[in-house]
């Protein structure tokens, strides 16, 4: 095998590892996020709002909840930046030494895709009994 092979088979095997490390990671992240929003069920709106704090779990929100009769909406940010093909990509090596891709995204062309979850507490007499998510970001 040549050298270039080489690194390029590490560089796949590595990024298949951190992917799949990414996946659990925001699988587990979810689902703290899933309990802790559950804490809130059986407390008032009134409640949920005085006390729910999204963004300590480090989400980024809007502004505002939405409250109606029988919803109270958070909604949830997740704003990426993709790199298009053909940006500055170079290949470096981590902090283990191993081989793997860099985007500089700041000098690179790219789009801003944001992505949004919609926490939804259903209510029923202003006491929350249920939650949904809508979004391609839950």
């Amino acid at each position: 095998m040549t050298q270039n092979f080489k690194q390029l088979a590490y560089l796949m095997t590595f990024s298949s590892v951190l992917f799949c490390i990414g996946c659990q990671t925001t699988q587990s992240r979810e689902q703290d996020l899933d309990r802790y929003l559950h804490t809130f069920i059986g407390q008032s709106s009134q409640q949920i709002q005085q006390q729910l704090n999204l963004k300590a779990m480090g989400y980024q929100t809007t502004n505002k909840a939405i409250a109606t009769d029988n919803q109270l909406i958070y909604t949830i940010l997740r704003p990426i930046t993709i790199p298009v093909a053909g940006s500055n990509a170079t290949i470096g090596n981590n902090a283990m030494g191993g081989p793997m891709i860099r985007y500089d995204t700041t000098a690179a062309e790219h789009y801003d895709v944001n992505f949004s979850c919609k926490v939804i507490f259903n209510l029923k007499n202003g006491i929350a009994e249920s939650i949904d998510y809508q979004g391609k970001a839950c």
